[in-house]
């Protein structure tokens, strides 16, 4: 197969041509990619989670019990605990599920409209109806890549939201630590003299 300069020449290519094998390595390796991709999101998700639960129950079981200790450190403990909870609250978000139900008629799946790799799609049919359909996608290599195709698209724009998501609880997490332990010198400071 000769090499094209531009998209517009590439696309055109029928996708016949293409090397069975080559396909099916770019579809498992785009697979894996996004599978771990997601896999470390919720990891980092419940690593923030975890922590901040933590610092959470010290902080408030600590300033709780010597209240007469802690009771000049007010405003560092607030901003640390609403820190902490913010932080929790987007990592939360992060991992939380997002199911879209699709509908799915005769007419999209006879005009190819309808992606049927999505669960949230497919358990709107019967069970043969879903057997007939995907019967159908298998025997069309065109509707089997652009369905797969339209399927990592979806689970990139899921990945996209969760790593947003993290990154606004690392970021908050970061911020509040810095600020809460300047605030804490700070209070610290002039408390001493």
């Amino acid at each position: 197969m000769p090499r094209h300069s531009n998209y517009e020449d590439f696309s055109k290519i029928p996708l016949q041509e293409f090397h069975d094998t080559g396909v099916s390595s770019f579809f498992r390796v785009l697979s894996n990619n996004l599978n771990h991709q997601n896999m470390l999101a919720d990891n980092k998700a419940n690593i923030m989670i975890y922590i901040n639960m933590v610092v959470l129950s010290l902080v408030i079981g600590s300033s709780a019990r010597n209240t007469e200790y802690w009771q000049n450190l007010f405003v560092p403990i607030i901003m640390f605990v609403l820190t902490s909870l913010l932080a929790v609250v987007f990592a939360v978000l992060a991992t939380r599920p997002n199911f879209v139900k699709g509908i799915v008629t005769q007419d999209d799946l006879d005009n190819k409209k309808s992606n049927l790799f999505f669960f949230g799609n497919f358990t709107s049919l019967t069970a043969q109806d879903f057997e007939d359909s995907m019967l159908t996608i298998l025997k069309d290599d065109d509707y089997l890549y652009r369905s797969l195709l339209g399927d990592f698209y979806g689970q990139g724009i899921v990945l996209r939201r969760k790593y947003r998501l993290l990154k606004y609880s690392y970021n908050i997490f970061l911020i509040g630590l810095v600020l809460s332990t300047i605030v804490f010198g700070f209070f610290q400071y002039f408390n001493l003299n």
